[in-house]
C-alpha cells in the first residue's frame, strides 16, 4: 500500500510514468486498502500522462482499447505490477469471457467449422496489450516458469541462473543476453537439416 503510494506520486508528478497492474484485485486476499490503492494508482497515473500528452499534442487519441498508451508516446513508461497474477488464472479467465462473448453473440466465429483461434483467447487475457517475451530468465536456481506467463512464454527462450535475484547484477545480465544471441529462434518450427 505504501509502495502504490510512493509510486503514484512520483509518476503523477512527472506525468511519464504509467503504471498498471497484472492479476486479480477483486480477489478477498488483496486487503481493501491496497486495493484502492493500486486502482488509485493506476488511474491517477494514466490521467497524469494523459493531461501530459494532451497539452503537447492536443485533439489526438493516444491510447489504445487497455488505457495504455500508443508506440508513438515512446516517452510513456509503462510498469506493470504481477499482483496475485497466474498464467493459469488469467487463461480461465480469458476463456471464461471469450464464451461468455459467443453466449451473447458479440463474438462470431470468422472460421467456417464455427472454431475460434488463438488470437480470439488472446484478446481476453489480462496480458494482451504485452508482447510475447522473448526470453524470460529464472534467477534463484529454479527450473520452472513458476504459473507466470504461461500463455506468453510459448516461444520465449528460458534461461536459468543459479544466482538469486538480488545478486543477478548486470554481468549477469550480460551473460544470459550473449547465451540468448547463441540461440536459434525457430517458434515451433523444426530445425533444418543439410542433406
Amino acid at each position: 500500500e505504501q509502495m502504490a503510494v510512493r509510486y503514484r506520486d512520483t509518476a503523477i508528478r512527472e506525468g511519464n510514468i504509467q503504471i498498471k497492474v497484472l492479476g486479480d484485485l477483486d480477489d478477498e486476499r488483496i486487503p481493501e486498502g491496497t486495493r484502492r490503492e493500486l486502482q488509485k494508482l493506476e488511474n491517477d497515473t494514466m490521467l497524469s500522462c494523459q493531461k501530459r500528452i494532451n497539452q503537447s499534442t492536443p485533439n489526438t487519441t493516444n491510447q489504445d482499447e487497455s488505457g495504455s498508451f500508443k508506440e508513438d508516446n515512446r516517452d510513456i513508461l509503462t510498469i506493470y505490477l504481477a499482483i496475485n497474477y497466474g498464467g493459469r488464472a488469467d487463461i480461465l479467465n480469458a476463456a471464461q469471457k471469450l464464451a461468455q462473448s459467443i453466449a451473447s453473440g458479440e463474438i462470431l466465429s470468422s472460421n467456417p467449422d464455427g472454431s475460434i483461434n488463438e488470437s480470439e483467447l488472446s484478446k481476453h487475457l489480462c496480458t494482451r496489450h504485452l508482447p510475447d517475451p522473448d526470453l524470460i530468465i529464472r534467477t534463484g536456481g529454479e527450473k520452472r516458469l513458476s504459473n507466470f506467463l504461461l500463455w506468453n512464454a510459448a516461444y520465449a527462450e528460458l534461461y536459468f541462473s543459479e544466482l538469486l535475484w538480488p545478486d543477478f547484477d548486470d554481468d549477469a545480465l550480460e551473460e544470459a543476453l550473449l547465451w540468448y544471441g547463441t540461440r536459434n529462434r525457430r517458434f515451433g518450427g523444426r530445425k533444418e537439416v543439410e542433406l
